[in-house]
């Protein structure tokens, strides 16, 4: 069955040929630069370097859009809060962090591959044991969909079309038993697939075909991303003037 994975298009990008401890860093300090943005001419143009990013990634679109819908709503929320409390400025540049950092999160994460951005977070030092919970929670959720699809498909072989509310008890009780069933059959498979990992050597490190190395164009990348968080900082010191 196919899944509409977070990196499905990670190996159509062009930015997947720099090294992912490059992004990674390059990202991390890109977010604090525009956590500590309070203008909004800073962000805007912090703004623009992104848009200008997703352009050059080749991510469609509609990725993108659908990626960042997840996180709208807060970001409307904490924007009206601060509307309420400091005014339509503050408010429109809490938008704009919130944005910024979401739209730079989705690009890193659209255009590394999974198992290279676990590699590289290892090689940061994050603990085996996380990047061990951040892999098998990522896939056994696929997992979990698939069981679930494939007790929809029988039921619906069967002739049950469901109940027309939430009310309807035979409804409650195909939920009742979908639930306990796909609990049972998912634990059954993902206790099959962890002994397939040990069968195969699996020791809680994640191991690629590819070697990390940094060459001269992630340099490049990472100059990027740090002249842009720099010069958005020395703009709201006004140590540079750019009036939007």
């Amino acid at each position: 069955m196919r899944h509409h994975e977070i990196d499905q298009y990670a190996r159509q990008s062009p930015l997947c040929n720099f090294d992912p401890r490059v992004k990674i860093a390059s990202t991390v300090i890109f977010t604090i630069s525009v956590a500590l943005l309070r203008e909004i001419t800073p962000l805007i143009i912090s703004l623009l370097f992104l848009l200008l990013i997703v352009i050059a990634s080749r991510v469609p679109l509609i990725h993108i859009v659908k990626s960042y819908a997840i996180a709208f709503p807060f970001a409307v929320f904490a924007s009206l809060t601060m509307w309420y409390s400091s005014g339509p400025e503050e408010a429109t540049a809490m938008f704009l962090r919130i944005t910024n950092s979401v739209l730079a999160l989705i690009i890193l994460v659209s255009t590394t591959p999974f198992f290279e951005f676990l590699k590289a977070l290892r090689w940061f030092k994050v603990p085996a044991i996380i990047i061990s919970l951040l892999l098998f929670t990522y896939r056994f959720i696929f997992v979990f969909i698939d069981e679930l699809e494939r007790m929809k498909l029988a039921r619906e072989a069967r002739g049950f079309n469901g109940g027309k509310s939430l009310l309807n008890v035979e409804a409650l009780r195909t939920i009742a038993y979908t639930a306990g069933m796909i609990l049972v059959r998912s634990h059954s498979r993902a206790n099959n697939i962890y002994s397939a990992l040990l069968s195969r050597g699996y020791t809680g490190e994640v191991r690629t075909l590819s070697r990390l190395r940094i060459r001269p164009r992630d340099a490049i990348f990472a100059a990027a991303f740090i002249g842009m968080s720099l010069m958005s900082l020395f703009i709201q010191a006004g140590v540079i003037i750019w009036t939007l």
